[in-house]
């Protein structure tokens, strides 16, 4: 990590600065003009454009996979979706860019080619940030108020499996990664050997042969004419029916878009009593597993049905796929499932443990990402010299009990948002932020909103009041109640009947068996959007002017829809005299 001592007064400044050009740092910056009026900020994008995981992911088919009036910013439509229209990946990057330009972030408040290495908290009577920027092979600095992370959760590709392979090196080929994709490489008449079965995987297939039950990929009239796909198949995922054969079209797109969007929620919202691990949870599983078995059953080849079709595991514990076209696609003479394991890599392919040579001129590895991973590659030093990295701790097994440690022993955030010793620094799309039944882009802004309402002190005119933070108890708290509900309350806590090395959601510890999911939200956004609104003061330093109210009527919204009560909210509301 790069070191530097020069003074502070060589640093640029503005009020607000963010990490990451995606969905959460032109949702901050547009948040901040239009609902604050605030336009001090700058945002550091270490690629060459904008987009994050949109501007990444380019493979052919990669689309969103929920409707996407779940996958815009409440405050800017798209008038060109129809509310469930599934808009490829080119299409969101282009809508990120809209709304960059409408709010004014482009051009000027977006520097791109800039890596932030490090984030350092400057203590009082200074209370900023210090970051230290590498762009074009210098070194810059730049201070700010407020400091933002919206380097997002799905970064770095997992390619350890097959780069690990005995001479994975010496394929003659071009071995690329989905969310790397080399447009320069011509796949006319080509082999192509895929690796995977995922969300990605299972777009790619239909896309390459052109049987994409996605409108919005099919109208980019792209045609690979690829000779053939072997894919590699080690997994099995519940691919559901595609969201024209779930949801009513017709009688959505009648709506007005708000109503839309709100009724896309609460189906949405409505999903998730599926992953309670409770007598409701587990029926309606059963019969979703079922209903799930039948379709695939119905839609896949009979001779790939037992490579395809998930036995021994619930629906939900793992990622669920909307078909694109994938199981049908099976049908084209052109495809061919393997299910024997690759064992080496060869000049002119890859030979399996049954002794095959499977031969090819191209390797996609669709294999997904490296989870339970967050600002990696940046160095975050907060109050008193603590490292982030330091603060969750590098072994889960420490988070056995959390309470009394000076960190949380884990990768975890307040409200997916805060860590306690790290002031006026707030993560969006943080530890926790993950949804399987709404959308990422929800939780965003439920962060952005929760981290202003948390900051109005500081903005108030003639506060003199420079910095919050979140409390170590309440920290602790949050962490180990999302721990508690993950593991013992929802289906990732094992009741899929899955061990934990096998769900994407969960890190492993091999030694201890200790498990510690930093990726999923277990409860709901709406629950989560009242509490951005309502923050609790006394979970927050430096809140003392902040006007807090807890109306019975909302109380019983978060108990419904949000976290469960702790036991010294419990005791506080008893005391205020507030009845249950």
């Amino acid at each position: 990590m790069m070191e530097s001592n020069d003074p502070p007064t060589t640093a640029t400044y503005t009020q607000f600065a963010c990490i990451g050009a995606g969905f959460s740092g032109i949702g901050l910056g547009a948040t901040l003009k239009l609902k604050h009026n605030i336009t001090d900020i700058r945002i550091f994008e270490r690629e060459a454009e904008l987009g994050g995981t949109w501007h990444l992911n380019q493979y052919p088919g990669a689309a969103c996979d929920i409707p996407s009036s779940l996958y815009t910013f409440s405050f800017a439509p798209c008038p060109q979706w129809t509310s469930t229209s599934l808009p490829t990946a080119p299409q969101i990057k282009s809508y990120l860019v809209s709304v960059a330009e409408k709010y004014s972030l482009l051009p000027g408040r977006i520097t791109f080619c800039s890596s932030v290495q490090k984030c350092e908290w400057l203590p009082s009577p200074i209370s900023r940030w210090r970051l230290t920027v590498l762009s074009h092979n210098a070194i810059s600095h730049h201070e700010c108020q407020f400091l933002f992370s919206g380097t997002g959760i799905l970064f770095h590709p997992k390619t350890s499996s097959f780069f690990s392979l005995p001479g994975a090196g010496s394929f003659s080929g071009t071995v690329m990664h989905s969310a790397r994709w080399d447009h320069s490489v011509d796949l006319g008449n080509k082999k192509v050997m895929l690796f995977g079965n995922g969300c990605s995987a299972s777009q790619i297939v239909p896309a390459l042969l052109g049987r994409s039950n996605n409108a919005e990929v099919c109208s980019s009239g792209r045609d690979y004419n690829v000779d053939k796909i072997t894919q590699f198949v080690h997994s099995r995922h519940y691919v559901i029916p595609s969201l024209a054969e779930l949801f009513p079209l017709a009688l959505l797109e009648r709506l007005p878009r708000g109503l839309q969007r709100l009724l896309c929620i609460l189906i949405g919202e409505m999903d998730f009593i599926a992953m309670r691990e409770n007598k409701v949870g587990r029926w309606i599983r059963r019969k979703k597993t079922e209903e799930v078995k039948r379709y695939m059953r119905e839609t896949v080849p009979e001779r790939y049905s037992d490579l395809v079709v998930p036995e021994g595991v619930e629906f939900g514990y793992k990622r669920r796929v909307y078909d694109p076209g994938y199981l049908r696609a099976l049908h084209d003479e052109r495809v061919e499932l393997v299910g024997e394991r690759v064992v080496e890599v060869v000049p002119e392919g890859v030979k399996t443990e049954g002794g095959r040579l499977v031969e090819g001129d191209v390797i996609v590895l669709a294999t997904g990402f490296e989870t339970n991973r967050f600002l990696e590659g940046v160095e975050v030093v907060g109050r008193g010299g603590e490292r982030l990295g330091g603060h969750w701790g590098e072994d889960v097994s420490d988070g056995d009990s959390l309470d009394g440690k000076e960190g949380v022993k884990g990768v975890g955030a307040y409200e997916t948002v805060a860590v306690g010793g790290f002031p006026n620094f707030f993560m969006l799309a943080g530890p926790n932020s993950v949804t399987g039944h709404t959308s990422v882009i929800i939780a965003i802004e439920n962060a952005i909103t929760l981290a202003m309402n948390v900051i109005k002190p500081i903005l108030s005119k003639g506060s003199k009041v420079r910095e919050v933070e979140v409390t170590p108890e309440a920290e602790r708290q949050w962490v180990s109640n999302v721990q508690d509900e993950l593991n013992n309350k929802t289906i990732w806590g094992g009741g899929g009947n899955m061990t934990a090395a096998e769900s994407w959601y969960v890190k492993l510890d091999e030694k201890t068996g200790k498990r510690w999911n930093a990726m999923l939200y277990p409860g709901y956004q709406l629950g989560a959007w009242y509490r951005a609104r309502k923050p609790r003061k006394e979970d927050w330093g430096t809140m003392d002017k902040y006007q807090h109210l807890h109306s019975n009527f909302l109380f019983y919204i978060n108990i419904y829809f949000g976290m469960p009560c702790r036991e010294k909210d419990t005791l506080q509301l008893r005391k205020a005299g507030q009845p249950f």
